[in-house]
C-alpha cells in the first residue's frame, strides 16, 4: 500500500493510525474550525462524516441518506481527501447533474472553499464526457456548409475544444466535429495532441479528487476490462474509492449503460458520410473503371437501400410505441420485427462492401475513416440484435430507440468494481434495498439521518380532506400564499395543462412554466422575484431556494412512476420473486420522489413554509402510513386553509 502520510493533516503510518487520526481530525474540523468560520454545528452532518470515514477505512458499500440541509458535501469531501492521500490514489466523486459538478469543482465551489479554510491545497479535477470535445481529425476532413461554417471556424482556433465554449450549438451540428467512441484514436495523426486527450491527461494527474458524472464513471467501469485487453487506458485512472452523490439515480444509469441508444439522426449522418466518402473516392483519377463502379454501387445502391430501411424501421417503431411522454413501450411483433430484420440485412450489405474497401486502402487515412464507419454500423447491428431478442427491454424516448437487457450485470461483478474499493452512495433520498437489488449488490450497509432543522416549528403540512378540482385548489392556494410557491407536477404534459388553466385565473403573480425558458434561468427568476410561482415537472430535486421566494411546495398528486418499460420490467421481476409489484416498485419510487420534492421547502434554519399535499385519494389505503413517514417529522397537519394563511403571516 502506498502511503502519502506527509500530505495528511495528521500523522498516520498504518491503517489503524489513519482511522484514529481521521476521527480526531474530523471532530476538530466540525466542532471547532468550521464554527469559528460561521458554520453551524450539525450533528447529522458530523454523524454522516464519521460513518463515511468508517466505510472508507474498513471497506464495503454504504448507502448514506441524509436529509436536505445536512451538509452532505462537506461530510464526504473531508474524509475522501484524507483517504486519497493515505492510499496515494484519488477518490472519484460522481454526480447525476452538471449543476452539482459545478457546485463542487468551480473556483468558488465546496472543494476550494474547504481547501482555503483548512489550508488543504486540494487537487481536484473535472473529468468531462469525451464527447464534449472536438475531434481534430473530423475538423480536418469536414467541409464547411451553412450549418457548420461558424463551428468549424471556432474549432480551428479554440484553445480547449470544449463544447462549453459554444453552448448554443445544437446536438446535430456538434456531432459533425465531436469526438465519438468509434474513432480510431490509436492511429490518428493528432494522437496525444488533441483537445480530448489533453483534458484526459489533465484529470488523470489529479492527486485527491476526480469530479465527474454518473454516466462517465459507469461507462468506464463497464468498458474498463475490454479497454485494458485492447491495450487502451481506462477512461478514468485507478482510484481508491468512489462516492456516488445523488446516488438514487445510479440504478437507471447502470441499466442504460448496458444497452444501446439508436438515434435516427446519427444513423442517417453515418450513412450520408459513407455515401459521400464513396463518391469522393470514386471520383479520383487513376482508379480502375471497375473500382469506380463498385464505389458508385456502394453510394447509390447499398447505402440508399440502408437509408430506406432505416427510415422504414424507425417510422414503424414510432408507430408501434405507446402514446404519451417519457419512455414509451414499443411492441416488437409483426411489422416492427420484419422492419428490424430488413434493416439488419441492408446494413450488413454495406458492411461487407466496407470490409472490401478497407482491404484496398490499408495504411491510408481512408482506412481509418472506414473503420470508424464500420464501428458505428456494428453498434447499430448489435442494438438491433438485442432489440429482436426476447431478453430485451425496448422503449422510445423522444425520437430515439433505447434497448437494454433484462438481466443486468452486477456493479461489483467479475470484471467490474473490485471488493477492495469502498463505495459510498449519498443522497437525501435513498431506498437501499431497492437500489441494491437493481445494481446486483449482495452486501451493503445503510443509515439515515434527518434534517438539522426544527421542522415541527418551521413547516405546516396542508392536506385538504377532499379535492374535487385540483387546479382550482392550486389557484386558491396560490392566492392565499401570495405567490411564493413551487408547484411540482408529474409530466411536461401536465405542466402544459396547468399553464392553460392558471393563465385564465388572472393571478397577480408572475407564473413561470417549465419549458418556456432555460431551466437555470427560470430558477434565478423565481429566486429573485419574491412573489413568483414556478410550475414544473423536473424541479423535484436540485432546487435550492432559501428564503421567502419558496414559501410553499404544492404537490397536487402523489408522484407515482409512469409504467414505462423499465418500471414494468422491475414490476415483472418483483412478481417473479413472489412480491407485490406495487409495494416492491411503485411505492418505493413514489416515496423517493415525494421526499425529494418535500425537501425543496426548508433550506436553512430561518426558513418557514407550507407543504401542500393536495392528493386526498390515499388516506384510506393500507400504505398511507408510508406517506406519513416521509412528511416533515413533527410538523403540524391541517386541512384548514385559514390556518395556512395565519401560519404564513
Amino acid at each position: 500500500m502506498q502511503i502519502s502520510w506527509t500530505k495528511l493533516p495528521f500523522p498516520a503510518r498504518s491503517r489503524e493510525e489513519f482511522s484514529r487520526g481521521l476521527t480526531g481530525w474530523l471532530g476538530w474540523v466540525f466542532y471547532e474550525t468550521l464554527p469559528e468560520r460561521g458554520y453551524e454545528i450539525r450533528e447529522e452532518q458530523i454523524y454522516t462524516a464519521f460513518r463515511m470515514a468508517r466505510t472508507l477505512t474498513q471497506g464495503g458499500i454504504l448507502f448514506a441518506e441524509a436529509g436536505p440541509g445536512t451538509g452532505k458535501t462537506f461530510a464526504y469531501l473531508l474524509p475522501a481527501v484524507c483517504y486519497a492521500r493515505f492510499r496515494g490514489k484519488p477518490v472519484v466523486v460522481a454526480s447525476a447533474s452538471g449543476m452539482l459538478q459545478t457546485q463542487l469543482a468551480n473556483s468558488e465551489g465546496d472543494i476550494q472553499t474547504l481547501s482555503r479554510m483548512l489550508d488543504l491545497q486540494i487537487d481536484a479535477r473535472l473529468a468531462s464526457d469525451p464527447g464534449g470535445y472536438i475531434c481534430l481529425r473530423k475538423v480536418d476532413h469536414s467541409i464547411a456548409d451553412r450549418r457548420t461554417r461558424a463551428l468549424l471556424n471556432w474549432a480551428r482556433r479554440t484553445g480547449t475544444g470544449a463544447r462549453t465554449e459554444v453552448p448554443d450549438v445544437s446536438d446535430e451540428v456538434w456531432a459533425e466535429v465531436a469526438w465519438d467512441p468509434t474513432l480510431a484514436c490509436d492511429t490518428c495523426k493528432h494522437r496525444g495532441t488533441c483537445h480530448m486527450m489533453a483534458a484526459r491527461r489533465h484529470y488523470r494527474a489529479a492527486a485527491d479528487l476526480i469530479v465527474t458524472d454518473h454516466r462517465l464513471w459507469a461507462w468506464d467501469l463497464y468498458t474498463r476490462e475490454d479497454r485494458q485487453e485492447a491495450c487502451q487506458l481506462p477512461l478514468i485512472p485507478a482510484y481508491s474509492a468512489v462516492i456516488l452523490d445523488e446516488g438514487h439515480h445510479m440504478p437507471e444509469m447502470w441499466q442504460r449503460i448496458q444497452g444501446y441508444q439508436l438515434s435516427a439522426r446519427r444513423l442517417k449522418t453515418t450513412l450520408e458520410l459513407i455515401s459521400g466518402f464513396a463518391m469522393r473516392a470514386g471520383a479520383g483519377g487513376g482508379l480502375a473503371e471497375a473500382r469506380r463502379l463498385q464505389r458508385e454501387i456502394l453510394a447509390k445502391v447499398l447505402v440508399a437501400a440502408a437509408q430506406r430501411e432505416s427510415d422504414r424501421f424507425l417510422a414503424t417503431v414510432l408507430a408501434a410505441a405507446e402514446p404519451g411522454e417519457g419512455k414509451r413501450h414499443v411492441r416488437r411483433d409483426g411489422d416492427v420485427a420484419d422492419a428490424a430484420g430488413d434493416l439488419v440485412l441492408a446494413l450488413e450489405a454495406v458492411q461487407d462492401e466496407l470490409v472490401t474497401e478497407e482491404a484496398m486502402l490499408e495504411g491510408t487515412d481512408d482506412e481509418l475513416t472506414l473503420r470508424a464507419y464500420q464501428a458505428r454500423l456494428d453498434d447499430v447491428i448489435e442494438a438491433l440484435a438485442l432489440f429482436r431478442a426476447p431478453q430485451a427491454v425496448p422503449w422510445v424516448e423522444g425520437e430515439d430507440l433505447w434497448v437494454v437487457p433484462r438481466s443486468l450485470l452486477s456493479l461489483t461483478g467479475p470484471g467490474h468494481l473490485p471488493a477492495s474499493v469502498p463505495v459510498l452512495f449519498s443522497s437525501a433520498t435513498l431506498e437501499p434495498a431497492y437500489g441494491a437489488r437493481v445494481l446486483g449488490l449482495t452486501r451493503h450497509e445503510s443509515f439515515r439521518v434527518g434534517v438539522p432543522f426544527n421542522l415541527a416549528v418551521q413547516v405546516l403540512v396542508y392536506q385538504p380532506s377532499a379535492v374535487s378540482d385540483e387546479v382550482a385548489q392550486v389557484v386558491e392556494l396560490l392566492r392565499n400564499m401570495r405567490g411564493r410557491t413551487l408547484v411540482l407536477l408529474s409530466s411536461l404534459g401536465e405542466v402544459r395543462r396547468y399553464k392553460s388553466a392558471l393563465q385564465k385565473a388572472d393571478l397577480p403573480y408572475r407564473l413561470l412554466f417549465e419549458g418556456d425558458a432555460d431551466r437555470g434561468a427560470m430558477l434565478e427568476e423565481f429566486r429573485d422575484d419574491v412573489t413568483a410561482c414556478l410550475i414544473g415537472a423536473t424541479f423535484w430535486e436540485g432546487v435550492d431556494v432559501p428564503g421567502e421566494s419558496l414559501s410553499c411546495v404544492a404537490i397536487p398528486r402523489l408522484p407515482f412512476p409512469a409504467h414505462d418499460p423499465l418500471i414494468r420490467e422491475r414490476r415483472a421481476q418483483a412478481a417473479d420473486r413472489g412480491e407485490d409489484p406495487f409495494l416492491a416498485v411503485d411505492l418505493p419510487e413514489m416515496l423517493l420522489k415525494l421526499k425529494q420534492g418535500a425537501g425543496r421547502l426548508i433550506r436553512t434554519a430561518r426558513d418557514r413554509g407550507v407543504l401542500a399535499l393536495l392528493d386526498g385519494t390515499y388516506s384510506d389505503k393500507p400504505w398511507a402510513e408510508s406517506v406519513a413517514e416521509v412528511l416533515p417529522e413533527g410538523a403540524e397537519q391541517t386541512d384548514d386553509l385559514e390556518r395556512v394563511v395565519r401560519f404564513c403571516r
